[in-house]
């Protein structure tokens, strides 16, 4: 006889339902009408140099870091599903400030779109991997992550189509109010989810209920115990060190795909031919951000957690190559495969990380992994921006294809090597 009650099959079927519910809210949070335009924008409407930019990036990055760790163990304290919605909501509201043509209101909605990004980053994962537990499924965060993620991409793509042909009819402006009004519905749908217990001692309640939070835990507390779990867990912090050195440094060329395409004489504010052009042109970049968002999980079928992630970085220090031989606007192609990379490497570490750590602190560690993905992207975007100013594209690339090589040959023997030393255990 089934022990099974109908408590315990509604609460299951709550949790089955935010998986289809997390597809829906990635793919409405997917449609950035801006983010094909918004470094165009920055020199078109602004005047801002290469320096400017990459200052403009340094700063996101510093807000990020700031933000990230505390708002992890917001999520953690008060609920992931909360910290998304208002996460989404916030971020609508900067991207309406950052489509201003005043200066500061301009700089303003680019640091406070930084914050209300880390309200949605690792909670998303952190509820995914919690209701796959709860259901008893972990086995398919690669490919739940990696398949909502397309999903979230596939949306983008949508955008990119549309993007560059809208500049043209309408404005810069026009579009990125656009995208705003698609991120506050996001934030609308993560209010529609169910939130999973948070706590280890709630996980196995036959009810599924998660019990009340001790109201003495504080959001300092959470960021603690999450930062020594990760430096007490040697293969996580390495994995955090490798994988944000992968994400950094693959991202890096994708950072400069529109100006790229620009200085090849393609600008979608000119025509609606060239708008046209300007979107099929960024469009093979989206299209690997998706393809490699599915092929996470047969990577780590097929190669092992040990494995794929080295098979990624791999896979980028060779496409560099073409990139640092040759200044051509074929290399789209190149620059795809790369987001490809990106891409792929996300859910990976993810796993990885998910897998060795306690549910109670899940989004607060993630959250360190987005820390130091950060660190690393605002030494690679401050230092690639100055050098493209002075030189050239290739300069910039030529930075992050050798701190691919060094930090990441490095960062991965370390991993490697604590691995292998908790396995021999």
């Amino acid at each position: 006889m089934s022990s099974t009650t109908p408590a315990d099959a509604a609460s299951s079927s709550a949790y089955a339902r935010n998986i289809p519910l997390y597809y829906v809210f990635q793919f409405v949070r997917g449609f950035h009408f801006w983010l094909p335009i918004w470094f165009i924008f920055l020199q078109s409407e602004h005047g801002l140099s290469y320096v400017q930019i990459g200052f403009m990036e340094v700063l996101f990055g510093i807000a990020t870091i700031l933000a990230e760790i505390p708002t992890g163990a917001i999520a953690d304290r008060f609920g992931r599903r909360v910290s998304l919605a208002i996460g989404a909501l916030g971020f609508a509201g900067a991207t309406v400030l950052f489509a201003a043509l005043n200066f500061p209101a301009l700089i303003f909605g680019h640091i406070s779109m930084a914050i209300t990004r880390t309200l949605m980053s690792g909670s998303d994962q952190a509820l995914l991997f919690d209701s796959l537990r709860q259901l008893r499924r972990t086995d398919d965060y690669e490919r739940h992550a990696g398949r909502a993620s397309a999903v979230a991409t596939a949306s983008l793509l949508a955008a990119t189509i549309f993007a560059g042909p809208l500049v043209s009819v309408l404005d810069f402006r026009a579009v990125m109010i656009i995208s705003a009004a698609g991120m506050g519905l996001a934030g609308l749908i993560a209010l529609a989810l169910r939130e999973p217990p948070r706590r280890e001692s709630d996980i196995d309640q036959a009810s599924g209920q998660s019990a009340p939070r001790h109201s003495g835990t504080a959001v300092l507390s959470e960021i603690r115990e999450g930062v020594r779990i990760a430096v007490r867990t040697r293969p996580v912090i390495w994995a955090i060190l490798f994988g944000g050195v992968l994400l950094a440094t693959l991202e890096l060329p994708d950072f400069f795909v529109q100006p790229f395409i620009r200085s090849h004489g393609v600008d979608p504010a000119e025509t609606l031919i060239e708008g046209l052009t300007y979107s099929a042109l960024i469009l093979p970049s989206f299209l690997g951000l998706m393809l490699g968002a599915l092929i996470a999980s047969p990577l780590a079928a097929h190669l092992g957690e040990r494995r794929a992630l080295p098979a990624v970085m791999i896979t980028g220090i060779l496409v560099f190559i073409p990139l640092l031989a040759v200044d051509h606007l074929a290399l789209v192609a190149s620059l795809a495969v790369l987001a490809a990379a990106t891409a792929a490497a996300e859910p990976l570490v993810g796993g990885y990380i998910n897998r060795r750590i306690p549910s109670d602190q899940r989004a607060t560690v993630l959250s360190i992994l987005s820390v130091c993905t950060a660190v690393m992207f605002i030494i690679v975007i401050g230092t690639s921006s100055a050098l493209v100013d002075a030189f050239e594209f290739r300069a910039g690339f030529g930075l992050a294809f050798g701190l691919l090589v060094v930090a990441g040959s490095l960062f991965w023997i370390g991993w490697r090597r604590s691995h292998e030393d908790l396995a021999a255990r």
